[in-house]
């Protein structure tokens, strides 16, 4: 699996540093709890390298925070369509003056110093890097013969098979080449260039939950199939932004993964046993 391994090591070099816009998405149906934890982790951890913090909103209701006002840049707001790809792709198109653009989703939080700088660096030091994120998705990283089941040395479950052939097509009608393997970066968080994104064109918009899962792959494979590396920036997933949904895969968040989802499953009995819930 593509990781960065000089980010670290690159870390005390000194580089001229581009310009960088932060762009965070959200929408109006999302918890503020979101955006005041992520914006907590960023005032906690030092980014490295300056940059210009932007948030944009899907739902043209959306209302900031008042006591957030001053956090960022400017607050962009947009129809809510195209999900978290759709607020990304409307900022850089919106945004010219960036060299480079970081993505993240408002349900995300900062975990080290440097975070910024890290995605930087890895993007620099990788010949022909076209984008760095936090997971490559380990259970799609794999040939499409294998996830449609043509491949009969691996069994896969049929929703999975289904899902493989809707990608497929999809990746099809919209005249993508499939590549080999499915590999991507999920679309929690993402560094890439203007140049990569005029180059590709961006993202594809689509307001189908099963389809933009489809377009996530469809930026990866995009810019593979310009001859692009697409990286994940440390050996473990989510090393430097974690994300609500992915937990980092060392030990010990494996173990208090299981331990919550143990937990849950505790609770969800109790619930079930005592539908009064006291």
């Amino acid at each position: 699996m593509p990781w960065c391994r000089e980010a670290i090591r690159l870390n005390e070099v000194g580089t001229s540093i581009p310009r960088v816009a932060v762009v965070i998405s959200t929408w109006d149906g999302n918890p503020s709890d979101y955006i005041f934890s992520l914006v907590d982790s960023l005032n906690r951890y030092n980014a490295g390298v300056p940059y210009d913090l932007y948030l944009c909103a899907n739902g043209e209701s959306y209302r900031l925070p008042q006591n957030l006002s001053n956090i960022f840049k400017k607050l962009l707001v947009r129809e809510n369509t195209g999900f978290n790809l759709g607020a990304w792709d409307y900022a850089w198109r919106i945004l010219p003056q960036y060299d480079n653009y970081l993505f993240m989703q408002d349900d995300c939080y900062i975990k080290k110093n440097n975070w910024l700088k890290d995605f930087i660096q890895c993007f620099n030091s990788i010949e022909k890097c076209g984008l760095v994120g936090e997971y490559l998705n380990k259970s799609w990283d794999m040939p499409w013969t294998e996830l449609t089941g043509s491949d009969s040395k691996k069994k896969v479950s049929k929703k999975k098979r289904e899902r493989a052939e809707f990608y497929i097509e999809t990746l099809r009608k919209w005249g993508i080449p499939k590549s080999e393997t499915a590999s991507h970066l999920t679309s929690v968080v993402h560094f890439a260039s203007r140049k990569i994104l005029e180059e590709v064109d961006g993202y594809i918009i689509t307001n189908d939950y099963n389809e933009a899962i489809a377009a996530e792959i469809a930026f990866s494979k995009k810019i593979q199939n310009k001859g692009y590396e697409i990286v994940q920036i440390g050996k473990r997933r989510h090393s430097r932004i974690g994300h609500r949904q992915w937990m980092s895969d060392g030990f010990f968040s494996r173990l208090a993964n299981s331990i919550k989802k143990r937990t849950g499953l505790l609770t969800n009995i109790e619930k079930r046993s005592n539908p009064y819930g006291d």
